[in-house]
């Protein structure tokens, strides 16, 4: 989850995004690499929550900064360049999930730390139970509509507020809300009708 600056931090660091798209569009081919730089991490972080343990997640973060390139010219700063650059991330994410790439998140409740005890148990019986909970729950999260599974996505995963995401998704915090809800709801009840829920999950009901 990413950890949010205070406001001077978040100042400074706009204005720095700002000076060197600026530097890019009079011709410093260089700045792009700072821009790298500076929110490679943060991309990747976006998509590999958005694809989950992609073996194509380098392929993705690349495509983004390929597409940030192309489309430098064309901002204006009407937006905080960290938006513009999450938005681009999640376009080009979605392209990835709508060839039928999506993968599963090991990171989601938690799952990762299960997997990995259970990696370290010498009962077989323990690791086949862990792998064969994981793919159901793969099955579960493969249901959800592509709108709510963003949403859910960015805020369960993420961590991004619901205003970050509105403004990410150029849509409105109600909407955002609303398809957190409704993603929240298919993806427990599927998962408890299906038995594969761990007890550790109910917390992150609210």
């Amino acid at each position: 989850m990413a950890i949010v600056p205070d406001r001077d931090e978040r100042l400074e660091s706009d204005a720095q995004d700002q000076a060197l798209v600026l530097a890019y569009q009079r011709g410093n081919g260089h700045a792009l690499s700072d821009l790298y730089r500076r929110h490679s991490r943060r991309v990747e972080s976006v998509a590999r929550n958005l694809l989950g343990a992609s073996s194509e997640l380098e392929d993705v973060v690349q495509d983004v900064f390929i597409e940030l390139q192309r489309a430098l010219y064309r901002f204006r700063g009407d937006s905080r360049f960290t938006t513009w650059l999450h938005r681009i991330t999640v376009n080009v994410a979605l392209q990835y999930l709508r060839r039928g790439r999506r993968k599963g998140w090991l990171r989601w409740v938690g799952l990762d730390n299960v997997m990995e005890s259970q990696s370290r148990a010498t009962h077989t019986e323990g690791r086949i139970e862990a792998r064969d909970t994981c793919r159901a729950l793969y099955d579960v999260l493969g249901d959800i509509s592509e709108k709510k599974y963003v949403v859910f996505a960015l805020y369960e995963l993420e961590g991004m507020s619901l205003e970050e995401i509105a403004t990410t998704l150029d849509i409105g915090v109600n909407t955002v809300k609303s398809r957190l809800f409704h993603a929240r709801q298919e993806v427990f009840e599927a998962a408890r009708a299906k038995g594969v829920l761990p007890s550790h999950a109910l917390q992150v009901i609210k």
